[in-house]
């Protein structure tokens, strides 16, 4: 008699920390699904959107909370418990969603493409005709087409748009959060980084002062694909020393000229 008195007495409070175990549970499943779709959905889905592929990171990590929400709905559980729980589930999913939004750029790499050639272009990738890409055989920074597309390997076809002839096929790999060069068509330019790199001196630059030191480095002649350094400029000269030596550093810059042009030689 004592002993179902005892039962009876700790059931109360064994029920709202079986609540707890249970909402920490479900909370910490949501959490590590919520975070896992983050990490593999941009790779499995590269074509979707970042908005889609966060609501879908959402919904996961909202998924378990759910579940047990639903079952304590239909055990009678408080109206407190499940608020407790929405509450967090909801926090968990939002998290997950939003912890998209500075990882997106990882997962996507800028590709500008060039048409040096004599007619335009149309660029397909895996299957998806996303630009045309008009001539333009002089340097500018606003030159060809700049396109944001998923890291990994991309089947790239360009085709004429004047008489729909294959002009390029082949596979290029894409690394996420760095620049690229896409020049099927070059027109018998070659392309090259200029580095400038500048001391720190506090007087005006004299016959006793060097000016900042230039270097050019070709880049390969045999593709048409390039990987470029993190922070270069396209196709924008390095800016000559000014009235007074500012502190030291190194500006790149993404250039081209004819194939047959001698290098450029570097100020003395």
């Amino acid at each position: 008699m004592l002993a179902a008195r005892d039962a009876a007495d700790r059931a109360p409070v064994r029920e709202p920390a079986r609540a707890g175990t249970a909402r920490l549970t479900v909370v910490a499943l949501g959490l590590v699904l919520g975070l896992s779709a983050t990490a593999a959905l941009p790779l499995l889905l590269p074509w979707h959107s970042a908005p889609v592929l966060g609501a879908s990171s959402a919904l996961l990590a909202l998924l378990p909370s759910a579940v047990l929400g639903l079952v304590w709905l239909r055990r009678g559980v408080g109206s407190a418990q499940l608020l407790s729980l929405g509450w967090l589930g909801g926090a968990v999913a939002l998290l997950s969603g939003l912890l998209l939004v500075p990882l997106w750029s990882v997962y996507r790499g800028q590709v500008r493409v060039l048409n040096l050639g004599d007619e335009p272009f149309a660029l397909w990738v895996d299957g998806r005709r996303l630009a045309r890409v008009e001539p333009s055989s002089g340097e500018s920074p606003r030159a060809g087409v700049e396109l944001v597309l998923p890291a990994g390997e991309r089947q790239l076809r360009v085709v004429s748009e004047l008489d729909g002839r294959q002009l390029f096929a082949g596979a290029e790999r894409v690394r996420g959060g760095s620049p690229h060069l896409f020049v099927p068509i070059s027109g018998g330019y070659c392309f090259y980084l200029e580095q400038r790199s500048y001391g720190d001196s506090g007087a005006e630059p004299g016959p006793s002062t060097p000016l900042p030191s230039s270097e050019s480095e070709p880049l390969p002649r045999d593709t048409s694909f390039w990987l470029l350094p993190d922070g270069i400029r396209l196709f924008v000269p390095n800016p000559q020393p000014g009235p007074l030596q500012t502190s030291g550093g190194t500006l790149a810059s993404l250039r081209q000229r004819r194939c047959s042009a001698p290098p450029e030689s570097a100020p003395e």
